[in-house]
């Protein structure tokens, strides 16, 4: 199962639903296509990551800035978007999550509870972000095996911050890792325009 963004509807995709979706697509051991399938809206929807729930079905995140079709709700400017999908790409559920600016997912893994940490950016202060340090901020969260919110977190300094990647550890603690261009809030020290960022949440 490979995820992504599609702009096309022709050749190997069919049914897009406006400018960029989220496009899934699974293939075969020899690289065959078996099926493909897009979610989104009539704007920009970017899919980023992918991960299999505990009872056999997957869970996508990414982001959006649509508000119709197949995403029921933005809080803003773009929001992290979760889907739950069968093995056959049919849609289960989707969240939206987010405050008025820009919001992204940038990748999804599991929790040790069947639940789902996802790491991406944040430049909102309010709807599901409670705190902005300014510009973006590295942004992680976690979600039920239902797909409802549970806490999130954001990191950063008055500068663009992100976050990549995250995982759980045994003890239930996370570790996430990002870039990080501050040197003021959360950042204490900066070597140079733009330096890696590790960071682990309890």
């Amino acid at each position: 199962m490979i995820v992504g963004s599609s702009d096309s509807d022709d050749v190997d995709i069919k049914g897009n639903k406006g400018t960029y979706d989220f496009w899934v697509i699974k293939i075969s051991e020899t690289g065959s296509l078996l099926w493909e399938t897009s979610f989104g809206g009539s704007e920009i929807d970017e899919a980023w990551g992918i991960v299999a729930s505990n009872d056999g079905n997957f869970i996508v995140a990414g982001d959006t800035r649509s508000n119709d079709i197949d995403v029921e709700k933005n809080n803003g400017a773009a929001d992290a978007f979760i889907i739950k999908m069968t093995p056959n790409g049919d849609l289960i559920w989707k969240k939206s999550f987010g405050g008025t600016s820009f919001d992204s997912a940038r990748s999804i893994s599991k929790s040790n509870d069947g639940g789902f940490i996802i790491s991406g950016s944040s430049r909102s202060s309010n709807g599901d972000v409670l705190k902005n340090n300014g510009q973006n901020d590295a942004w992680v969260f976690k979600i039920s095996s239902n797909g409802n919110l549970e806490w999130q977190k954001t990191i950063g300094g008055s500068n663009i911050d992100l976050a990549f990647g995250a995982v759980a550890l045994h003890d239930n603690s996370v570790v996430a890792v990002g870039e990080s261009s501050s040197s003021s809030g959360d950042i204490t020290e900066n070597k140079g325009f733009s330096d890696l960022l590790i960071f682990k949440i309890k």
